[in-house]
């Protein structure tokens, strides 16, 4: 016979995961937690063997969602989540479950059920650090909505009001995808001087999280907008030996072409051009690159590559 002692929150807890378990009847579980509520013993005794540490959140089934969830599991990861919220009681650990389940929605796309998950998360949420992972979320959903604008905003005031917290060790990895996003948001809004130191400190950050190779492109795009030539030629490259995303392969291949047609080396810009097309997803618009391509070819005096390009250019228009 085991005998447990607990406090008012973890013996409902407790009572819920016994009854879950076939261990508890229905009846049982009412009546405990009326004694509770009447302020009676919290005493409860059963023969069950418990299988975790009844902590006020089963950590390891949060881990095992979020392993689901990082797998690509991602609508496993939503029921075992949806279990675990429905169990647990205590707000903040409530408002983290949500907050990852807003995460798994976003992954998949329901961008409306994210925004559901995230706004009970706030509802409920106390005045703790976890605020600051509720905001950053919220920026993250309104970027997929490609209201940038928002997203940045909520970043930017993440970093005024919490600036020394984020600083702090236990949230390196958080400053740093804060970081990384800011940098990021601010080169798709155009604003390339505000973008680049930003991405070059990107650049220090040591965390798995961070996508290195999106950083390296987006400052690439900087330089080059920015007449720094020079410096995004090497960005790029440095995208090309490091990146498998279709999408930077082909944009690098596309600009490091660019860069060598400005450079009067078109047979180099021939070859980047050529890559870009035989990477098949991402790159600029086909009829746009055509068009770069035939140009290119006629510049190096191959007149029929060129009009097979110009070709290809009329009908992709």
């Amino acid at each position: 016979m085991r005998r447990l002692v607990l406090s008012d929150r973890l013996f409902i807890i407790t009572c819920r995961v016994l009854r879950c378990r076939g261990a508890l009847e229905e009846s049982e579980f009412q009546c405990l937690a009326r004694t509770v509520r009447e302020g009676k013993s919290r005493r409860v005794s059963t023969t069950e063997t418990l299988r975790y540490p009844l902590t006020t959140m089963d950590t390891e089934r949060l881990e095992h969602a979020i392993a689901l969830r990082d797998t690509g599991r991602v609508e496993e990861a939503i029921k075992e989540l949806a279990a675990l919220t429905e169990l647990t009681i205590d707000p903040e650990e409530k408002a983290t479950l949500l907050l990852n389940e807003t995460r798994c929605y976003r992954l998949l796309g329901r961008l409306g059920e994210a925004g559901e998950r995230l706004s009970c998360a706030r509802r409920i949420a106390p005045q703790t650090q976890a605020l600051l992972y509720l905001h950053e979320e919220e920026a993250i959903l309104h970027w997929h909505k490609r209201e940038r604008d928002k997203a940045l905003k909520i970043l930017d005031r993440l970093c005024a009001d919490y600036g020394q917290l984020l600083l702090t060790p236990e949230h390196h990895d958080l400053y740093a995808r804060v970081q990384t996003s800011r940098g990021m948001l601010l080169t798709e809004l155009t604003r390339y001087g505000e973008a680049r130191p930003l991405l070059e400190e990107c650049l220090s950050f040591d965390s798995p999280l961070i996508d290195k190779v999106g950083i390296l492109y987006n400052l690439g795009l900087c330089s080059l907008k920015l007449g720094k030539s020079a410096e995004a030629k090497e960005e790029f490259q440095e995208v090309l030996r490091n990146g498998c995303q279709a999408d930077y392969t082909a944009m690098a291949h596309f600009y490091l072409g660019t860069i060598y047609f400005a450079g009067v080396a078109y047979a180099k810009a021939l070859i980047e051009f050529e890559s870009c097309l035989a990477c098949g997803e991402g790159g600029p618009p086909k009829q746009y690159l055509y068009k770069w391509l035939a140009s290119t070819a006629r510049t190096l005096g191959m007149r029929e590559d060129a009009e097979r390009y110009e070709r290809l250019a009329k009908a992709s228009g």
